[in-house]
């Protein structure tokens, strides 16, 4: 079995600065409480400028600290100032390879460009001597690290965090940090079996460490199986009372299995350890939102921002929080979003943050104010812009685009988010598109995506029915009958079902009968009238509709006594326009008079 420090021991013994001063620095790293680590980090530099190792080590703080909380903090600030500690180390300790990897992890944090990176992975590599007999386990240290910076990419390269961890196993099978690389690998892959076997692993070389407990508490939290996961972290916080982490983790669990009292004593616990710092109420903030306490949450952002407003991005997630919590504070939302984007420089403002401010404007125009709607999608194309790849973001967008009826952009959105599944399509996406083209009168695009609507389903009555309506916007005064056919294949196909579709085939109907009084089919029209009659005896206006044309076919052939009964018969459904209905009646009878003294 290993101690903790065994493994960053061995890269430490030739150096000159206070061991305990650096396990301590690793301790609030690994307590994520960055930014007294990083104090730390600095005081030894002045004791030590030329020490390769603290460079490394201190950038790979700041990089920790910015993955930490990637909504509150700036990756360009960030990697900015890890970079240059990795290139200073480079320049004052030229043989230590450590910050060839920094290099290599700055990169792919920033652009997950593999290609740029890979040379100084390879530069460190080539480092690792060939014979056994001079390997150390620092050189598994090395190809850990290599390994761990694979997984600041957005698409990581999973074969090259098997191949380093692989050699650095062949070095040093019993180095816990393998395995905990490993797992958090398997969780990037959403593989939670893998990733348990290796965390398991890591405890098991190095019972005494808190992180691998914490991290198999935390997968089954997720799952969730708090009776499960509970006795990890209570494990994590017997071996060191005063690692700050685990109280935040019981905190999640505690809330999530509504022991409110109990989560906030955890919390409570975990900002006393970090000594009430307002990175440790961030910590704590961040960790209710994680959990849905959102109205939590925002009251730590507030409160913090009554006696610090220099943390600019606590505006943002304070925005954030207002649109989450329920009932949505979105007034108050709108006011944080757009000081935060006030005051904060453009390189450092993220997708989601114009994600936020199109929801807060979207909500709040309620589908009705067109200007908050026109400034909302406004500000969801500026998300769009920063992040066109993220399908979830493109999923919102295309949705919200199409129930607020911006038409054109819900089919470029629909459209953008086929291209990002490699051409796949839910039937639903189809539909809408189909839709948009529909309301925009595009009637060409609207046959052709029903259509294939119709190929895919056939039995899908919507996807019959709106191409039946798109032949209707092909003749609007129905003079040539050309969604005639159409609606003939869902009364056709849809009528033995007539009481689970008795709209669609009203709709139908009511085409039919019109089409056929513009043709002067008098009998067809009476046909149709009474199948509409017939769908639903009960329904007032279906009746008005049919005995009102079939009236008019009546009249239409002077069959003036039958056109009457029909009249007559409306006086019982439409009383509101008894009058009108009583003229006409008059002047029928006076029709009818007036052929009877005729024929005398």
């Amino acid at each position: 079995m290993k101690a903790i420090t065994t493994v960053l021991l061995c890269l430490l013994a030739l150096h000159t600065f206070g061991q305990q001063d650096f396990e301590y620095a690793q301790k609030l790293v690994n307590s994520e409480q960055y930014e007294a680590a990083e104090e730390v980090f600095a005081s030894l530099l002045e004791k030590d400028p030329t020490n390769g190792d603290l460079y490394y080590y201190y950038g790979e703080a700041l990089l920790k600290d910015y993955l930490s909380d990637t909504l509150a903090n700036s990756l360009e600030e960030f990697a900015s100032s890890a970079e240059e500690l990795f290139q200073e180390g480079l320049k004052r300790d030229p043989g230590n390879p450590l910050n060839l990897i920094g290099m290599g992890a700055v990169i792919l944090l920033r652009t997950s460009d593999t290609i740029q990176a890979q040379p100084y992975f390879d530069k460190a590599e080539v480092t690792i001597p060939t014979r056994k007999r001079q390997i150390t386990p620092k050189h598994a240290v090395l190809l850990e690290k290599m390994a761990e910076a694979q997984l600041y990419s957005k698409i990581i390269n999973y074969s090259r965090v098997i191949y380093y961890t692989n050699k650095a196993r062949e070095i040093d099978p019993e180095n816990p940090y393998i395995y905990l690389t490993l797992g958090n690998m398997y969780i990037a892959q959403n593989n939670a079996s893998d990733a348990l076997f290796n965390y398991n692993r890591a405890n098991y070389y190095d019972p005494e460490w808190p992180v691998p407990k914490i991290k198999i508490g935390d997968i089954y939290m997720r799952i969730p199986n708090i009776q499960v996961a509970r006795p990890y972290f209570e494990d994590a916080r017997d071996i060191d009372s005063t690692f700050a982490p685990v109280y935040r983790s019981l905190g999640e669990l505690y809330y999530k299995a509504g022991m409110y009292d109990l989560s906030n004593q955890m919390f409570e616990r975990f900002m006393m350890l970090s000594g009430y710092t307002t990175p440790s109420k961030l910590q704590y903030a961040n960790s209710l939102f994680k959990a849905g306490d959102y109205a939590g949450a925002l009251e730590v952002y507030e409160d913090i921002l009554e006696v610090d407003q220099s943390r600019n991005y606590l505006y943002r997630v304070a925005a954030y929080s207002c649109y989450e919590v329920r009932p949505q504070q979105l007034e108050k939302g709108l006011k944080y979003i757009e000081t935060f984007l006030q005051n904060e420089d453009p390189e450092n403002i993220i997708a989601r943050d114009y994600a936020y401010y199109g929801r807060i404007l979207y909500r709040m125009a309620d589908y009705s104010d067109s200007v908050l709607l026109a400034r909302s999608f406004t500000q969801f194309m500026n998300a769009y812009e920063l992040d066109s790849a993220n399908v979830n973001l493109v999923s919102e967008l295309a949705l919200d685009f199409y129930n607020g009826k911006w038409y054109e952009g819900a089919i470029r959105m629909y459209q953008r988010k086929a291209e990002l599944r490699d051409g796949e399509e839910s039937f639903e996406d189809i539909m809408r598109i189909g839709r948009s083209y529909y309301n925009l009168k595009m009637t060409a695009e609207a046959d052709s995506v029903f259509s294939k609507c119709v190929g895919l389903q056939p039995d899908n009555i919507e996807a019959h029915m709106f191409l039946a309506r798109t032949y209707t916007l092909m003749d609007p005064n129905t003079v040539k009958g050309l969604a005639a056919p159409k609606f003939q294949t869902v009364i056709d196909r849809f009528s033995p079902d007539a009481e689970q579709y008795k709209n669609q085939l009203y709709e139908a109907f009511s085409y039919m009968e019109y089409y056929n009084l513009q043709q002067r089919n008098y009998s067809a029209v009476r046909s149709w009238a009474d199948r509409i009659m017939n769908l639903d005896p009960q329904n007032r206006d279906w009746q008005i509709n049919a005995l009102s044309a079939k009236a008019i076919s009546y009249y239409h052939v002077d069959d003036y006594v039958n056109s009457r009964e029909m009249y007559q018969q409306l006086l019982n459904w439409n009383p509101e326009n008894a009058a009108e209905i009583r003229r006409t009646i008059e002047d029928l009878t006076k029709l009818i008079n007036m052929e009877r003294n005729l024929r005398q």
